[in-house]
């Protein structure tokens, strides 16, 4: 009963959003953003609460952003953001992120604090494009430059490095080069069967030799 109690002044907040589902426009993969008008960095999700994020801050790279810690807004009611809860705990990201500047009249609950639009000077994340990628061990992986709509990961390809991100966010690198990076996979599976052809041709050849040498000593 406590915890329907708890849930009830979350039911009426839903209530007070615009009734339709999100609806926005594709933004594009990754390289399609426009990433001047935001804040990106790399991070560590810390913990969850209701439906935002604490994300520790590893690097910034692009914004003037000097916090360790930021707090990141998702998904609620029809307002078209990642839904938090596909970023684990102690997972990292690179995010795209979104300052918020304001808060409308009906983003706030003081009943429901940590169910709400966000509080001003935290920020929020977008699922209108790919404004976010997977990073470990300095490899990013997610939507780079393919150009299906609503789609964030494709783990056939391979992991970018961060590097070549980062010159990419700095005008250092262009699209084809993060597409050639992300399709690597497939000359990698081109060099794995290049290498087991050639290695079983030279077993083979090496069993003849073997075969002939038999030959000649029994002769």
């Amino acid at each position: 009963m406590a915890r329907l109690n708890a849930l009830i002044p979350l039911f009426f907040m839903l209530l007070a959003l615009p009734a339709q589902a999100c609806r926005c426009i594709w933004e594009g993969n990754f390289t399609d953003l426009d990433l001047d008008s935001h804040t990106i960095v790399v991070g560590q999700v810390v913990s969850h609460s209701g439906n935002s994020l604490d994300l520790s801050v590893m690097e910034v790279l692009r914004g003037p952003l000097y916090q360790e810690q930021v707090r990141v807004w998702g998904a609620i009611g029809n307002l078209c953001r990642a839904d938090v809860k596909e970023f684990e705990q102690g997972s990292q990201w690179l995010m795209v992120l979104d300052k918020i500047e304001e808060i409308p009249e009906w983003g706030f609950n003081p009943s429901t604090p940590n169910f709400s639009y966000g509080r001003v000077g935290d920020y929020e994340l977008s699922r209108c494009g790919v404004y976010w990628l997977k990073h470990h061990n300095g490899y990013v992986s997610g939507n780079v430059d393919d150009a299906r709509r609503w789609f964030y990961l494709d783990r056939k390809k391979s992991p970018v490095s961060l590097t070549l991100i980062k010159a990419f966010i700095e005008g250092r690198a262009d699209k084809e080069l993060l597409a050639k990076a992300a399709r690597e996979p497939e000359k990698k599976q081109e060099l794995h069967t290049d290498t087991r052809v050639f290695l079983q041709q030279q077993i083979r050849d090496q069993l003849i030799r073997e075969e002939l040498e038999s030959l000649k000593e029994a002769d």
